[in-house]
């Protein structure tokens, strides 16, 4: 009916008069329609065997939270999902394997209640492997190598405050003979480190 097309409809008011026959559908005003509409969904899941994958996460997290408030020891119900999903694969990407084993359930039930017990702190976040470091960010970089006593150019990577790419980026756009002496200087102090005990041991000895 063009009438009432696009809108909401509702049962007659108890106040009004009985009508013959069965009761006439009318349209809700516009003022009423915000609290009967639920909210949209802010969160979209992805396509493919990532998004089969995050509603598998999600419904896992949610049986596995009902669990706990039940009284359901942790441990077994990871147990049983790591053994339910094994060997099976996804629906969307036949050839795609369920990796679900008992360490990855409990690494993202612990991910999913830290993250407000919602579907996006699941999410997949991909980095992206195309990035390549500027020579400010190389500079930037062989200066903490230089000042800290890290042992690995990923090490190091990790106490940048905002890495721009991973640390083979970095080392991709190092200059050769740079990154051969910090190669260098990264090996020598990995090497002094394992003699360290050894030296201490003596130490200790020739104390007594």
């Amino acid at each position: 009916m063009p009438g009432i097309r696009n809108t909401i409809c509702q049962l007659p008011k108890a106040g009004s008069p009985p009508q013959k026959g069965p009761p006439l559908l009318v349209a809700m005003p516009l003022a009423g329609r915000a609290d009967r509409i639920p909210p949209r969904a802010h969160f979209i899941f992805p396509k493919g065997w990532q998004g089969e994958a995050l509603r598998m996460r999600t419904r896992i997290c949610r049986c596995m939270d009902q669990g706990r408030a039940q009284g359901k020891p942790l441990r077994k119900m990871v147990r049983f999902h790591a053994w339910r999903w094994s060997g099976r694969h996804y629906k969307a990407d036949p050839f795609q394997p369920i990796l679900f084993k008992a360490s990855t359930i409990l690494r993202i039930f612990r991910m999913w209640r830290k993250g407000g017990r919602t579907p996006a702190a699941l999410a997949f976040h991909y980095w992206g492997g195309n990035r390549k470091a500027s020579m400010g960010q190389v500079i930037e970089l062989s200066k903490v190598l230089l000042a800290s006593e890290t042992r690995s150019f990923s090490a190091a990577c990790r106490t940048l405050k905002a890495p721009s790419a991973t640390h083979w980026a970095y080392r991709k756009a190092m200059p050769p003979r740079l990154k051969a002496a910090l190669a260098a200087l990264l090996a020598h102090r990995r090497r002094g480190h394992a003699l360290e005990p050894t030296a201490r041991k003596l130490l200790e000895e020739v104390a007594k």
